[in-house]
């Protein structure tokens, strides 16, 4: 009798931990090909990619042959939006083998995901990357940043005093104690990605990006800055910044004197207090879409915003009961209701990419839904003062 041939294909499932190695570098090669070094992609993203059991089976690859020819990660976080919880499975490094593009590789590898996400008990995902590639899935733009061009001429010099600051950078082992203090101020932050402390040193020392801090009369401020191209210097970049608003302004100049622009661009989130420290000291800044969301569990992602829609909607005078029909990219159909408390019941039919722009897109609902048949002009003028949520995930959690 023959024995059955066993199939070419393996996957896609996670990694083992002695796996990881051959699947970090299979990473460096699809996303930093020519680049000389050892496991780049683990050095820039440490704080995702570590050689333990648990990170490796984060990662799900694809063989054929005994080969590695796909891989991509799924990354579990807990996002901020006022008082509400949000769990969020984050992919990161979609790859397939640059000689085996155009075989639906990436598309096996993200069919593959979703369940996964789902089961975990995630609400949304999260991801950057192409709208067109990742739509057809159910990803779609969502989130708000803001991006500050800060200059010689608009931040001006640094004061006497600010030249007097003592300003340090961050170590390779840093100090739990500014650890601490930078998670405080990462965690008072309304909108985010919240963080333990066991991740702070992995997010603020690591390949690219260096992290500056300073103190006075009990008072702290640090910020992230980095160079073109992933690469340390010269600064171009912050990527983030907190702490007391005059220490913070001092450091910002300080950083500036080492950029060989001139010039450094600050990306920051849609927390009010950042955008009233740099608006005024900007030579412009702009506001854009901050990546892609997709919803997993319609009824899960509702209970999960629903604190923070019924404090804005306490805030705002809105009530009603708004009852989503939600229409799935797998053919489904998925139902929920948002209970604002007392007042007039609302049908809305939308389909899932339409979903994730109510609750978390760049556009205001008058102007994203001014036509649509699903979404009344009575229930689109009552949802538009609570609605979109400001979900953002810094650059340091970026994956």
């Amino acid at each position: 009798m023959r024995r059955k041939r066993m199939s070419d294909w393996e996957g896609p499932r996670p990694s083992r931990l002695d796996e990881f190695g051959e699947a970090m570098r299979f990473t460096d090669l699809v996303f930093r090909p020519g680049q000389k070094g050892r496991r780049i992609v683990q050095r820039q993203y440490p704080h995702a990619y570590r050689e333990e059991a648990g990170f490796a089976r984060r990662l799900l690859i694809l063989r054929h042959r005994g080969d590695i020819v796909g891989c991509v990660a799924i990354h579990p976080m807990v996002l901020r939006i006022g008082v509400a919880r949000i769990r969020a499975g984050g992919i990161g490094i979609v790859g397939t083998h640059p000689e085996r593009r155009g075989e639906g590789i990436m598309s096996r590898l993200l069919t593959a995901c979703i369940p996964r996400m789902r089961s975990s008990g995630n609400a949304i995902s999260v991801l950057g990357g192409d709208r067109q590639r990742y739509g057809r899935f159910g990803w779609e733009n969502a989130g708000v940043r803001t991006l500050y061009e800060l200059t010689t001429r608009s931040l001006g010099p640094p004061s006497a005093a600010a030249r007097g600051l003592h300003i340090q950078r961050l170590p390779r082992e840093p100090d739990v104690a500014v650890c601490r203090r930078i998670q405080r101020l990462c965690e008072a932050r309304p909108v985010g990605v919240q963080r333990s402390l066991a991740d702070i040193a992995p997010l603020l020392v690591r390949g690219g990006k260096e992290t500056w801090f300073c103190e006075a009369r009990g008072r702290f401020a640090y910020a992230v800055a980095g160079g073109e191209n992933r690469r340390n210097r010269p600064y171009t970049s912050i990527f983030e910044f907190g702490g007391d608003a005059v220490l913070s302004l001092a450091l910002l100049r300080r950083l500036l004197q080492k950029s060989d622009r001139g010039q450094l661009s600050v990306v920051a989130g849609p927390n009010g207090d950042e955008h009233a420290l740099l608006s005024p000291v900007s030579a412009s800044w702009s506001r854009m879409a901050d990546g892609m969301t997709m919803v997993l569990d319609v009824e899960r992602l509702v209970q999960q915003v629903q604190p923070e829609l019924r404090r804005r909607a306490g805030r705002f005078g809105v009530g009603g009961l708004f009852k989503l029909q939600v229409a799935c990219v797998d053919d489904t159909i998925q139902y929920v209701t948002i209970d604002l408390g007392r007042g007039r019941s609302h049908r809305l039919r939308l389909d899932q990419r339409q979903l994730v722009e109510l609750l978390f897109g760049c556009l205001p609902l008058e102007e994203r839904f001014a036509s649509h048949e699903g979404l009344s002009a009575g229930a689109r003028r009552m949802l538009s003062t609570i609605l979109p949520l400001p979900l953002y995930i810094p650059p340091l959690n970026h994956i």
